[in-house]
């Protein structure tokens, strides 16, 4: 797509919000689907659900069969035992209560049983609890507001290849007080991350490393409760004293600043790479929480390793090194540059997981910057409330 035609995809979307500002209803842009969702939770989840119902079906199947796999069990008898072995949803209801009407609006919007779709929002907190759990590779920066340039807050999102393949943008509009977010997903699920009008943004990043509990809430709650904040302070009050049910680390920016939350079941700590602490970098490593679970520590050990020394991943030097050539002088183009590197066989920064791109600009009138795919190799689209 040339630039030209992707101004007037650009503009075409401005158009199309305004006009869907009292339905719900859908838009599409190259690959990637935009949901407007407004009216009651349940509501906004019942057609989320009905429009995208063969889209949800087609990802909850791969979804169960990996789930089966896995464990080597019969899918509803793992769930079964998750929910039994577990406090997540009473913890959910006691903090995001309309979250889980949501929730049961998209089960039967799509007609699949609401323990199902309920499961799928916890596909993370499933997997900590398993033996095998995946790797994560995605890559998260900040930067403070300047003199210069807003607030910046980035992501390559890099879920399981099995959600793959229909990236989704949530457009959600509070009735009560006219608030807006821009949710970034897979078909099913109520977010992965995302920022509202509000210029309140988040990023999330798996540290599997970490304790977990089958006590706290579960991580598409957190980044739903993180995104309902009116500031960034706001939201590092809400961070700090929610209870986490599995290892996450939490870049939350706003207008004024960004901070790096990584959180375990037993810590939080908020981590900086620069003296200045005006930008931040997380790629899936905890650095400064050493909340380690056994069964890293053991590994540690394996190597001759202790909790003492320093971790990083490769894809953390590659995006540092960058962040160093820029002289730390960040803006959107030099942002888009680092998130589409390649150039890294070990660790690309834009790697064969990556399901999207989300560069978010988080000033007075924020502006969501997302691929919906690789970075190098799909164009950005430019949205604003």
């Amino acid at each position: 797509m040339n630039v030209n035609k992707l101004r007037l995809v650009t503009i075409s979307v401005f158009i199309l919000f305004s006009c869907n500002k009292n339905q719900n209803s859908i838009d599409k842009i190259g690959n990637l689907t935009i949901v407007h969702l407004h009216g009651t939770p349940y509501q906004r989840g019942y057609d989320y659900g009905h429009m995208l119902k063969h889209e949800i079906r087609d990802i909850v199947e791969i979804w169960k069969q990996e789930v089966e796999t896995t464990f080597s069990q019969d899918f509803n008898t793992i769930i079964q035992h998750f929910f039994q072995s577990t406090s997540y949803v009473a913890t959910a209801e006691k903090y995001m209560p309309d979250l889980l009407k949501e929730i049961r609006g998209i089960a039967e919007g799509c007609g699949i049983d609401y323990n199902t779709i309920l499961a799928l929002q916890m596909s993370e907190e499933i997997d900590a609890h398993s033996d095998d759990s995946m790797a994560n590779k995605c890559t998260s920066i900040s930067i403070n507001k300047t003199d210069s340039t807003s607030t910046f807050l980035a992501q390559n999102m890099d879920p399981p290849l099995y959600f793959h393949g229909k990236p989704t943008l949530l457009h959600l509009t509070d009735p009560d007080n006219k608030s807006e977010k821009f949710v970034f997903t897979f078909p099913g699920l109520v977010g992965l991350c995302g920022l509202n009008s509000n210029s309140v943004g988040v990023a999330c990043n798996g540290i599997s490393m970490l304790n977990h509990t089958h006590t706290g809430l579960p991580v598409a709650f957190i980044l739903r409760m993180l995104l309902e904040q009116e500031n960034e302070q706001s939201a590092y009050n809400c961070i700090e004293k929610l209870p986490i049910a599995i290892p996450q680390c939490y870049t939350i920016g706003g207008i004024q600043t960004a901070r790096c939350y990584e959180c375990s079941a037993h810590d939080k700590k908020v981590f900086y790479p620069f003296e200045e602490k005006s930008i931040t970098i997380h790629t899936n490593f905890s650095i400064s929480n050493r909340d380690f679970n056994s069964k890293y520590i053991e590994l540690l050990k394996e190597y001759g390793k202790t909790v003492d020394d320093p971790y990083y991943c490769p894809r953390y030097f590659n995006v540092y090194d960058k962040m160093v050539a820029f002289d730390f002088q960040l803006n959107f183009e030099k942002i888009k540059q680092i998130l589409s590197s390649t150039d890294s066989d070990l660790e690309p920064i834009s790697n064969e997981n990556t399901f999207g791109s989300l560069i978010m600009e988080l000033s007075e009138n924020p502006i969501l910057y997302i691929s919906p795919g690789k970075p190098d190799k799909t164009k950005f689209i430019t949205l604003k409330f």
